[in-house]
Parts: C-alpha cells; sequence; structure tokens
C-alpha cells in the first residue's frame, strides 16, 4: 500500500481554465473511503459545466488565490482557509475571480464514486452573484 503521496505525484489532467492532478485513489494509495485531488483554476477561470455529484458528495479547501463557489442558489467567498462542502446531488462550481491561479484541494468521499458526475450546462453565476 502506498498511503504517502505529494501533490507533484499526481497525474495532471487539462481543462478548460484549470488543471486537475489525481493525488490519492483507491487505486493510487490502497484507500477505502476517499479520494484527493488537486485543481488549480487559471485567473478568471470557471469550472464549466457545473456539476454535481450523485452518489457522494466533495469538500474543497483553498490552499491559496481568491474565487468564488456557487453551491445550489447560495454564493460563496473563497480565499485562502476557506473550507467549503458541495453536498451529494447539488449542482456546483468554483470561479477564479483573482488575478492568481486559484489552488483548491478537492476531497471526494465515498472515494472514488463521487468522481461521478451530472453536468448543469445553464448553472451559472448571474449578474448580480458576479459583483
Amino acid at each position: 500500500m502506498n498511503i504517502y503521496k505529494h501533490e507533484r505525484d499526481g497525474t495532471p489532467k487539462r481543462l478548460d481554465g484549470r488543471t486537475v492532478y489525481t493525488v490519492q485513489t483507491p487505486e493510487l494509495t490502497g484507500g477505502k473511503y476517499s479520494s484527493v485531488l488537486v485543481t488549480v483554476y487559471d485567473p478568471g477561470a470557471k469550472a464549466k459545466p457545473a456539476h454535481a455529484h450523485d452518489d457522494g458528495e466533495e469538500t474543497i479547501y483553498v490552499a491559496s488565490g481568491e474565487g468564488k463557489a456557487k453551491v445550489g442558489e447560495e454564493v460563496f467567498r473563497l480565499e485562502t482557509g476557506s473550507l467549503l462542502l458541495f453536498p451529494q446531488g447539488v449542482p456546483h462550481m468554483c470561479w477564479n475571480t483573482g488575478t492568481v491561479p486559484l489552488k483548491l484541494i478537492c476531497f471526494y468521499a465515498p472515494q472514488q464514486s463521487a468522481l461521478d458526475y451530472t453536468y448543469y450546462e445553464d448553472f451559472d453565476f448571474t449578474e448580480e452573484e458576479a459583483k
């Protein structure tokens, strides 16, 4: 079992405006109950399309940068040290509103199944929420 990982060991995947590093999954570490990804958003980037986790939940920790997150109908300010839960089945998205990369540590439970997404193409910040 390989229980120690560093984010630089993560497998990078480039998505629109962000890079996702898969750091911990059951296959990588042998853990049974969670998965961890590091996501780095470029300045101005949003996680489009928004999504929800049908079979689990996600918690994010803001390691650096600033932005906003929309969870259902609520909008939250993200700053270094923020922690936010994305409940199971609730559409959500993040947006880097700053001028430097926004780095999030993303915890999924139960493990890999929380990585199965339902996408919401029309879910976005309103003009008022963008202020």
